[in-house]
């Protein structure tokens, strides 16, 4: 593939975790390990991306926490290694449920709160509905998402 073609993606990426409030760096180093399978040591990261050492380690650790990358270690060997975690799709449907459900429960206890003569009260209430309808249709889709992929129900999950 064509070596444009790859850096492109990996600084499209970097602006869009950017553009999420996520550090460049972090955005490029995930766009990296989707295209490059398999654990990449700290400096292999920082050579291919252009950048430090200590960046790499930094954003690796934001996107390990999140799930999102793991952290692994070979045998006789101290460096630590990462690769894109087997479930790193789910991981993000899941921080975008989190972040969505959060906005709900402030925008419904206002709602719950503020008298109805209040001007603002209108603007939370819709602000409540919006993210209702946010957090019901992220759960739809993260139930249909682990369905397709691992051909199980919600149901199916909590009888494990």
């Amino acid at each position: 593939m064509d070596s444009r073609i790859r850096d492109e993606f990996i600084e499209k990426i970097g602006l869009a975790a950017e553009a999420e409030g996520l550090p460049r760096i972090a955005g490029r180093m995930y766009a990296f390990l989707v295209m490059n399978e398999g654990p990449h040591s700290l400096e292999e990261l920082a050579e291919a991306l252009r950048i430090s050492r200590a960046s790499a380690s930094t954003n690796a650790r934001l996107l390990a926490r999140d799930g999102i990358i793991t952290r692994t270690s070979a045998a006789g060997d101290r460096r630590d290694y990462y690769q894109v975690a087997d479930d790193h799709w789910e991981q993000m449907f899941e921080q975008a449920l989190r972040r969505v459900t959060q906005f709900h429960r402030v925008f419904a206890e206002a709602a719950a709160q503020f008298p109805a003569d209040e001007p603002a009260s209108r603007r939370i209430r819709i602000g409540e509905r919006f993210y209702a309808t946010l957090t019901e249709d992220l759960e739809s889709r993260l139930a249909r998402w682990r369905e397709s992929m691992h051909g199980e129900t919600k149901a199916a999950r909590a009888a494990r």
